[in-house]
């Protein structure tokens, strides 16, 4: 039986859908509780995000497909387009917390860092790591 063509991405769902708890949930991590520098969630913006387009670019990678510029464009806008959702509703939402320019920004550096990463990272890994990395999938699924 093959699966869907949406089950080899299930690591990047579940990126997304821990982004959108963070992003969407009152106090997530209890953060008044925390204090660190100011702009630290920015740090932790750009982080998100990175990782998700490292997942992302993971998956696509592990599955076959190359990474050309109208795909990696692509990816970069769903990834940038994420944020700016986010942060919209942040702001609409009215749970305390607010639709901030600057997060939006942090959102887009890291996912443009987390592209430039995952290109030049991801095949790396791949070549030392032949056929020992989590979630290997075989070529059914191309």
């Amino acid at each position: 039986m093959r699966f869907f063509k949406i089950w080899p991405f299930v690591p990047t769902l579940f990126v997304f859908l821990v982004i959108a708890y963070l992003s969407l949930a009152r106090d997530p991590i209890h953060a008044d509780r925390i204090h660190l520098f100011e702009g630290a969630d920015k740090v932790v913006h750009g982080c998100m995000y990175l990782g998700l387009v490292v997942v992302g670019c993971y998956d696509m990678y592990r599955l076959g497909f190359r990474f050309t510029p109208r795909r990696l464009a692509l990816w970069l806008f769903v990834a940038i387009a994420w944020g700016g959702v986010m942060e919209l509703l942040q702001g609409a939402m009215g749970l305390g917390r607010s639709a901030d320019w600057f997060d939006f920004l942090a959102n887009s550096c890291g996912a443009l860092s987390g592209l430039l990463l995952g290109v030049w990272g991801i095949p790396r890994l791949f070549r030392r790591y032949k056929g020992k990395l989590l979630f290997h999938v075989v070529d059914d699924f191309r």
